[in-house]
């Protein structure tokens, strides 16, 4: 008998115990806890045939985002493929958008993804993985629109229904409404407090609107439910460092990144990344960082999967400039401009450009940094990540600038992030709060 999951929607498998376990794994991976690759494996070792739970096994390892976990990726596809039970029409569509994606095509696996969803916008699972393909490739304004095509198939009594409110609220925050987002963000952590996505949200609406002491507080204050054992708990300690980077709390930054930050055995690659991103903020500001490079750099020589992702490739060449190690830079720069035409992401074309302004500033050839970095900075959307991350070229550029002597370049700049930001801050707060000393 077919069973089905806790939204309706068909699984290929007899076995009500599959189905559980792929309910308890969809969970942990909804809210970022750890670890639903353990919570399922044990399901497909007594149901080999479980094609759903081969599938959501392959969208574990592709959601890292990391180019070491693509041969599990593709022994999970493999594994679906071969099961002896008949995939349905929806397992059929997911499977194959899953397969390019392994095979190293994230832009066209995600409009794979896109027709997917709009047939089967109930298919959780699919939605939260394409929402992270999305912010991967810097598609901002689907962040938003894709959770809203879904969301008249969606009731508040529906099983994941806040985490769709999550996720919505990260579209919005991406897309400058954060009124909306920071209610809606509120809305999904009221109904679900496990929704770690949501508190990061809440997080990004703070950062992007310069409300330190609400962010602070925000990240400081009953973090029992994302800071250990959560996947996003490295990222949102990392917000909590750029809130004091804007109290120019240096020592408070640096303490956060030695125990929460730098990595650790287990860091996937944006881990690192955010090791990476908070190092060269530092740096910009003139803080001495040199020795944690060195300690970071390492890990990246390790891990860099060169090709599979823009975003991580320059946060790897932002460590090795960091760390002054020319032959790795040499090693990448060859290998970024290999990279293909079938490569996952447009940007592709500026990525050599990015590593090499990188390159420059490391170099003390801030002008020259500059110069590449300016005409960039209107499409820096196509980086990937979100608007906060995306800063960090930026703040490249302007500090080069300030470096290099170009004081018109420098104050033009200066003069546009505070625009932004003036425009971005609320006539009043959405909601009373009471701010404690941090």
């Amino acid at each position: 008998m077919t069973q089905h999951d806790a939204r309706g929607l068909a699984l290929s498998t007899d076995q009500p115990a599959s189905v559980a376990a792929y309910e308890q794994a969809l969970d942990l991976f909804n809210s970022l806890r750890l670890d639903p690759v353990a919570a399922l494996q044990p399901a497909l070792e007594q149901d080999p045939d479980f094609i759903s739970g081969h599938l959501l096994m392959a969208g574990f390892m592709l959601s890292a985002i990391d180019g070491q976990a693509l041969p599990a990726a593709r022994e999970s596809l493999a594994a679906a493929a071969t099961s002896r039970r008949r995939p349905n029409e929806r397992e059929q569509s997911f499977q194959a958008a899953l397969q390019v994606w392994a095979d190293g095509d994230m832009g066209r696996a995600n409009r794979l993804l896109d027709r997917h969803l709009i047939d089967h916008p109930r298919d959780l699972f699919a939605l939260q993985l394409t929402h992270m393909a999305d912010l991967v490739l810097g598609q901002s304004t689907m962040l938003r629109d894709r959770i809203g095509r879904a969301l008249d198939q969606w009731s508040e009594d529906d099983v994941g229904y806040s985490y769709v409110l999550g996720m919505h609220a990260f579209g919005l925050e991406e897309c400058n409404e954060y009124a909306r987002a920071e209610a809606l963000g509120m809305e999904a952590l009221a109904r679900n407090p496990q929704d770690a996505w949501a508190v990061h949200a809440v997080a990004h609406v703070y950062e992007m609107q310069g409300r330190v002491a609400e962010g602070i507080l925000w990240l400081t204050t009953d973090t029992s439910l994302w800071q250990q054992d959560n996947a996003l708990a490295v990222h949102n300690h990392w917000h909590l460092a750029l809130q004091h980077l804007r109290n120019d709390d240096h020592a408070s930054a640096l303490a956060l990144y030695d125990r929460a930050i730098a990595p650790g055995p287990a860091s996937m690659a944006l881990d690192l990344v955010d090791a990476s991103a908070l190092l060269w903020r530092l740096g910009l500001r003139g803080v001495d960082v040199a020795g944690r490079w060195q300690a970071l750099a390492p890990r990246w020589r390790d891990q860099a999967a060169w090709g599979w992702s823009v975003f991580n490739d320059v946060h790897a060449m932002l460590a090795l400039v960091g760390a002054g190690e020319p032959i790795q830079i040499e090693a990448g720069q060859r290998a970024i401009a290999a990279v293909p035409a079938t490569a996952p992401a447009p940007w592709w074309r500026e990525a050599g450009t990015v590593c090499e302004a990188v390159m420059a500033f490391g170099e003390g050839r801030y002008g020259h940094c500059a110069q590449l970095l300016l005409p960039l900075l209107p499409v820096a959307h196509g980086f990937g990540g979100s608007q906060a991350q995306r800063g960090l070229i930026f703040l490249t550029a302007m500090e080069a600038a300030r470096r290099a002597g170009d004081a018109a370049l420098w104050e033009a700049l200066q003069s546009e992030a505070a625009a932004r930001t003036a425009a971005a801050v609320p006539e009043r707060p959405y909601r009373e709060i009471e701010l404690k000393a941090a």
